[in-house]
């Protein structure tokens, strides 16, 4: 841990009185840690869901150190290729998950591990930050606490997928703890407070509020505030404003511009701020009474002004506006708790720039630490106030140690059993149509659960009902074309692919599924159409490759068989892409390739008779009877009734008697 983090917390630890002995709030720190450590600790045995895995299993860019230029040069879903442009900008993320993936391989553990320990470090943050912010270590302690129990952060720390909003948290913290600290600065500090900045920028994009933030922290609420002349005060956060700007920039210089994707051209201006305002009621609804919890909320477009949500949206911004003016000068930092809360809430609140899921829960991550900060105030305050006089005021102290309490073990509660609905696919897309009929996107998913399972007329139920509910979903009409192929329904799968690749030409899979059902019909040329296609649009899609060179290899095209096969196995070597390589190789009697390839096989997949009997079969032609031997007796393991093989060992017998 940083040496400056140990001081503040030694700084924080009380003398004790000459009376009872308190509690070191050492202690109770060690104590806030093992609660948000035990809340989450189920999560552990989780497996990938939902984007978890596009993500992480699909995602080319973890294979290898060498994309790390690509990680930090494009968007984070161009990975996908020609159809993964997206208005999102989160290198850390992805170079968090290549060195788990270097470290761990696929194994969800240690991507889930990775998230409960830095929801551990943003704990300890919101404790420091508020006590530097507040000048009063209580204050800091159960905003941690309320920040720890707090329900509504489930989705974040659960879900492999939601890091980004983690680390941006954690680190805009760190970035305030240090911009706030009254001690003259040096350069190494303010090189600290830009670095943190930055890590925040690459975490993700409502990172860039900390520069406003900084801004109305120096001038309302630094103890400097009044002593500093105003250039010294602009020196102080012109450098994150800089930073800002660069960032910017950056952004226009990677992707042409600071948000390249209107996700919803349709929606006018006037319509997304009558939206926000009504989002602004889904959010503080889920802060205040975090009920009805969901991996999908349903968004409806706000049309009018009069609409009673976005009316209360109105009202519930007004207040907060009122709030913090009336606290400015009483309350400097219980007023920038509020302004935290609605600075870093603002960028979710454009529907236009935003995906599918407008409101969701993981977007309160780092907003929530301005309501807990803020909260908390408001009960250290009741507490101050509660001398221990006779009358009422005599019994407000231990209701409210009650309350805090009640509130912990309910939120803690929550939170383990709500993390056992992150536990797979089939369990958290099940749940959360329960509450949301209306997320077809979900729906989907789960039609794809079934699909995997072989289940061919539930999943063609759930995509036929998901297509009717969101018939602009070409993820869906790819899906349905795939399991009407497997319906042997070929005039209507055509028809679907044809229908996708007409809505989103620049994805690649529709392209490549469409050549497999022209391959499968016998239209070769056409098929290798497709899958050139596929191939050009989507060029780190290992599958996409594989199609497209076994039906290179069925041609009779063995140079660019072996090509496309290569890429496909350096990307993802699946057992089936090993196979296809190795035949390519023997085709081309190259038995040293097919020798490397089929050991290769063997110690990646021990089980797999196919791979020994080949390679059995190198060997014996080569003289290696022994181990030719051993490879035989391999795969009669698992294919014990294989004739070849067993006629095999008996030759191999009779040549070493001879």
């Amino acid at each position: 841990m940083d040496t400056s983090v140990v001081t503040e917390i030694k700084d924080s630890i009380p003398e004790r009185s000459a009376g009872r002995p308190r509690i070191s709030e050492a202690a109770l720190l060690g104590l806030l840690l093992l609660i948000c450590v035990a809340v989450y600790a189920n999560t552990l045995g989780n497996g990938f869901v939902y984007d978890d895995k596009q993500q992480v299993l699909e995602n080319a860019y973890l294979t290898d150190w060498r994309y790390i230029p690509q990680i930090f040069g494009t968007t984070v879903w161009s990975f996908v290729g020609e159809a993964g442009t997206t208005n999102y900008y989160r290198p850390l993320m992805t170079f968090s998950y290549l060195v788990l993936w270097q470290t761990c391989g696929d194994l969800p553990y240690g991507f889930h591990l990775l998230n409960l320990l830095v929801n551990a470090g943003v704990v300890l943050m919101v404790f420091l930050a508020g006590r530097r912010i507040f000048a009063d270590s209580r204050i800091g302690w159960v905003a941690a606490l309320l920040f720890a129990v707090h329900p509504v952060h489930t989705e974040a720390v659960s879900w492999i997928a939601s890091l980004p909003d983690l680390q941006v948290t954690f680190f805009a913290l760190l970035c305030l703890w240090l911009f706030a600290d009254p001690a003259p600065r040096n350069g190494r500090h303010l090189l600290a407070i830009l670095a943190s900045f930055l890590l925040a920028l690459l975490s993700k994009e409502p990172a860039i509020m900390l520069a406003p933030l900084a801004l109305a922290f120096e001038h309302g609420v630094s103890p400097r505030r009044d002593s500093s002349g105003l250039a010294s005060q602009v020196a102080r956060y012109a450098p994150l404003g800089a930073l800002a700007v660069a960032y910017l920039l950056l952004r226009i210089a990677l992707f042409g511009k600071i948000a390249p994707v209107l996700q919803r051209a349709m929606l006018s201006w006037p319509e997304a701020i009558y939206s926000a305002f009504a989002l602004t009621v889904g959010y503080a609804r889920l802060l205040v009474f975090p009920v009805h919890l969901s991996a999908f909320h349903v968004f409806h477009a706000s049309h009018e002004l009069s609409e009673p949500l976005v009316l209360a949206g109105i009202l519930i911004v007004a207040l907060g506006i009122a709030g913090i003016l009336f606290l400015r000068k009483r309350a400097p930092a219980a007023a920038f708790a509020l302004l935290w809360a609605g600075v870093t809430l603002a960028p979710v609140l454009n529907a236009r720039w935003m995906a599918s899921n407008v409101l969701a829960e993981r977007y309160l991550y780092l907003p929530s630490v301005g309501f807990c900060w803020f909260v908390a105030w408001g009960g250290v305050r009741l507490w101050d106030s509660a001398a221990p006089r006779p009358g009422f005021s005599r019994s407000l102290r231990p209701a409210l140690a009650v309350a805090l309490c009640a509130l912990s073990v309910l939120g803690c509660a929550r939170i383990i059993s709500r993390n056992t609905i992150w536990r797979d696919d089939l369990t958290l897309y099940t749940d959360t149509l329960k509450g949301n009929p209306e997320a077809y996107i979900i729906q989907h998913n789960l039609g794809a659960v079934y699909f995997d399972k072989s289940d061919y007329s539930r999943a063609q139920r759930e995509w036929e009902a998901a297509l009717a509910g969101k018939p602009d979903n070409v993820v869906t009409m790819n899906a349905l074309a795939l399991v009407y192929a497997r319906q042997d329904r070929p005039a209507d799968a055509e028809a679907m692919y044809l229908r996708a690749i007409a809505a989103k030409p620049l994805w690649g899979p529709p392209h490549a599924n469409y050549g497999l059902l022209l391959q499968k019909a016998g239209n070769m040329p056409r098929a290798l159409t497709e899958f050139q296609t596929a191939v050009h649009l989507s060029p780190l899609n290992a599958f996409l490759r594989q199609n497209y060179g076994e039906a290179l290899l069925q041609t009779g095209d063995l140079p660019g068989a072996e090509f496309q096969l290569e890429k496909a196995v350096e990307l993802h070597p699946s057992l089936e892409a090993l196979h296809s390589l190795t035949a390519v190789y023997l085709r081309q009697n190259r038995k040293d390739k097919a020798e490397t390839i089929l050991r290769r096989t063997t110690a990646g997949n021990p089980y797999d008779s196919q791979a020994h009997f080949e390679l059995g079969g190198l060997l014996e032609t080569a003289g290696k009877y022994d181990e030719a031997a051993k490879e035989y007796e391999a795969g009669l393991f698992t294919d014990p009734g294989n004739a070849s093989a067993k006629a095999a060992l008996k030759r191999i017998a009779e040549q070493k008697t001879r």
